[in-house]
């Protein structure tokens, strides 16, 4: 169990009380690890299954704490104002791919991924109260309104975030927005 990424009690407690505040869905458990590698793991996760109040989180997935919160901050802030420039009504939902995921990374399989510590969520898709939903994918550069949502979600994410990468990052990124939360020297950010 990765313990350089435990929180303090005062730290998850803040943590929690501000997922409350936001009107987050969550829940709490056990420890989850992986009996085999003992790198992986997440010391205290919150299975978030609301982001904020009628905005579901699919399906619900353990992270850490940190990760929910800058997820809940990013769609107050970012997501439902971009949303509702789009005209589809407010946004209802966010499609997870990969969270929580003991393994290496797509660049190089010997240093472990974010998502192994419950730091990275993988956006695969927005849904919305109309009933449509735009997928994250790579963008012919057409000027469409989903166009310039993915733009949009995509650049805000870096302040929230500490690495976000999507379509035209890599092969390994280009169906999904990649959001970790991953603690870098002097603050660096990685947004591609």
């Amino acid at each position: 169990m990765p313990e350089r990424l435990a929180a303090t009690e005062a730290a998850r407690t803040a943590c929690m009380a501000e997922l409350d505040a936001l009107g987050a869905v969550y829940e709490t458990g056990a420890a989850v690890d992986d009996p085999d590698v003992a790198d992986c793991g997440i010391v205290h996760p919150v299975t978030l299954s609301e982001v904020l109040p009628d905005v579901a989180l699919t399906p619900p997935a353990p992270m850490r704490c940190e990760t929910a919160l800058a997820l809940a901050r990013w769609t107050r802030d970012f997501g439902q104002p971009a949303a509702e420039r789009l005209g589809r009504g407010a946004l209802t939902e966010i499609r997870l791919g990969t969270v929580y995921n003991c393994r290496g990374r797509s660049s190089d399989s010997d240093t472990m991924s974010e998502h192994a510590f419950g730091n990275a969520v993988d956006i695969m898709a927005f849904g919305f109260a109309d009933g449509a939903d735009v997928a994250v994918e790579p963008r012919e550069r057409e000027g469409t309104m989903a166009e310039a949502f993915q733009d949009a979600v995509r650049a805000s994410a870096c302040l929230e975030f500490t690495t976000v990468l999507g379509p035209g990052s890599d092969a390994a990124h280009a169906d999904h927005l990649h959001l970790d939360v991953k603690s870098r020297r002097g603050g660096f950010r990685l947004c591609q």
